[in-house]
């Protein structure tokens, strides 16, 4: 997991860390690691005080967090602890039955003066997958985008559009996603694919999520977007766990996705029954794993049910009902004007 905060005194890590605790004490043989990635510093004009400030800053900061972890039990290591180690391995580094606790937990980032994340991102910045952006990039041969010669049709294209630009947009972050599992190893942080130095980049990231950018944003105003809408909408995290069930990803060790509440457990069974990680046997006491599991029902959509929105309709439309009766006589004495309710008897005012 990411705690992406600005570095302070050390409050927030705190209760990060005391958070992620009493999660592994509840837990089972799940491994929990801490990636305390890319804080913030100020920046100095002068090379010579910036060079000062960014040595006291390295080493202030890893005391500190150091200090923060050792207090929560917690271990904290350098991205080089985890280079080359197998899962076993990296369980017995963050077992936390050796600080008093249950569980497996796990800090780690690069020591730098960012807190760096332990592995390559594939975030390359020319190749990212926005859910909105302008249709001049989908109109060719490639992509079947809008016209721009017809004026009635916008000129940008989204990834809620299930029907049309969607398809295109949905397939384009299926090819970002395939590349970085599976292209030719690279360090380089403008190529996709998992890395080649494997000690210094412990873990290779997929990110199977809408990236953002100041297009995207400005048309997603438009729409009144959120990212859970447009995730929800698009079914990005559907089709990110029916890619993995197929065994589509060669190399995966962080799967990032956004609104994990959608689908979220259902990726994380699959991941988890790969072959080679599941402890499930058949009648032939073989390990059952990957598509020999039936892939998990995911969730489409987060509506309620047809039964309560007919039930919703017909409890407000009884309301608006009720209340538009009301208005309609209270109108309509109101049109009558002040009544005199004095009586006349033989000639006389009562």
């Amino acid at each position: 997991d990411d705690d992406d905060d600005d570095f302070g005194d050390g409050d927030n890590d705190d209760g990060v860390a005391e958070e992620y605790h009493a999660n592994a004490d509840d837990g089972d043989d799940d491994t929990v690691i801490i990636d305390d990635a890319f804080y913030a510093y100020e920046y100095k004009d002068d090379q010579q005080e910036q060079e000062q400030q960014n040595y006291e800053y390295i080493y202030s900061g890893i005391a500190t967090l150091k200090n923060v972890y050792d207090e929560k039990g917690v271990p904290y290591y350098s991205c080089e602890k985890l280079g080359g180690l197998n899962v076993s391995q990296a369980m017995e580094l963050a077992d936390l039955s050796k600080y008093g606790g249950k569980g497996y937990l796990l800090a780690v980032d690069r020591h730098d003066i960012y807190a760096s994340f332990c592995g390559k991102a594939n975030w390359a910045q020319d190749q990212l997958v926005t859910c909105y952006s302008s249709a001049s990039n989908y109109n060719n041969d490639e992509h079947d985008g809008p016209d721009q010669n017809n004026a009635n049709i916008p000129s940008y294209v989204q990834c809620t559009d299930r029907k049309n630009s969607g398809v295109a947009k949905l397939n384009d972050l299926k090819t970002y996603v395939t590349a970085s599992a599976n292209n030719d190893p690279s360090d380089s942080p403008y190529e996709l694919g998992p890395p080649e130095d494997e000690s210094y980049y412990p873990f290779n990231q997929i990110q199977g999520l809408w990236q953002v950018d100041a297009t995207s944003v400005q048309i997603g105003l438009l729409h009144a977007s959120t990212l859970l809408e447009d995730n929800r909408i698009s079914k990005v995290n559907e089709e990110m766990v029916k890619m993995a069930y197929e065994g589509q990803f060669n190399t995966i060790n962080i799967f990032a996705i956004d609104n994990v509440a959608l689908n979220g457990n259902a990726m994380f069974s699959v991941l988890r029954n790969q072959c080679g990680q599941s402890v499930l046997k058949d009648n032939s006491d073989e390990p059952t794993c990957g598509r020999d599991l039936i892939m998990p029902k995911m969730e489409t959509n987060r509506t309620l049910p047809i039964f309560w929105n007919i039930v919703l309709v017909v409890v407000y439309g009884s309301l608006v009902i009720m209340v538009t009766v009301m208005l309609f006589q209270a109108f309509r004495l109101r049109n009558k004007g002040p009544q005199d309710h004095r009586l006349v008897c033989h000639g006389h005012i009562i």
